[in-house]
């Protein structure tokens, strides 16, 4: 059983072994050296965690940690999905879809959750929209190889 539980800044080295390895695949199939969260410190993970409205979570599957994500609350109580991963070895075995369905339990208050997420890959973007999440706004191009699309999901009131 998957086990979703929030964590400190204090487990900043765990989650970036698990986001560096994680990401690695997307930053070398798309070269987007900017903004991939592989190219991210302990250090930047351990400040983000530890911003004000933002809750993390880590995946625990069989006494493994296996991926682990960021919430930020904005306002009119929305939140913001950051930095989703599950180890390679992890994917494609309905982790992530339960670990988004839990956290978004956790957040009942919730009127909208928003994300970002690679155009190019369609097994992310497939996950998010089973769950209800649609595409919002424009396209951002990255690079030649990626583009950025926005997700909105509006909660029932």
């Amino acid at each position: 059983m998957l086990k979703v539980r929030q964590i400190s800044s204090d487990f900043a080295d765990i989650v970036h072994n698990i986001q560096k390895k994680s990401f690695e695949p997307l930053l070398n199939k798309y070269h987007d050296y900017d903004i991939n969260p592989a190219m991210e410190s302990v250090e930047q993970i351990r400040e983000k965690i530890d911003r004000a409205n933002t809750t993390a979570y880590i995946f625990e599957l069989n006494d493994i940690y296996v991926g682990w994500v960021r919430v930020t609350e904005l306002e009119d109580i929305t939140y913001k999905i950051s930095a989703l991963c599950v180890l390679p070895g992890y994917q494609n075995r309905g982790i992530a879809q339960e670990a988004l369905k839990q956290i978004e339990s956790y957040h009942s208050n919730a009127q909208k959750w928003t994300l970002d997420t690679i155009f190019q890959e369609k097994g992310n973007c497939h996950l998010y929209e089973k769950l209800g999440y649609v595409k919002v706004g424009e396209l951002e191009q990255i690079n030649e190889r990626m583009v950025i699309v926005k997700y909105m999901k509006i909660c029932k009131a």
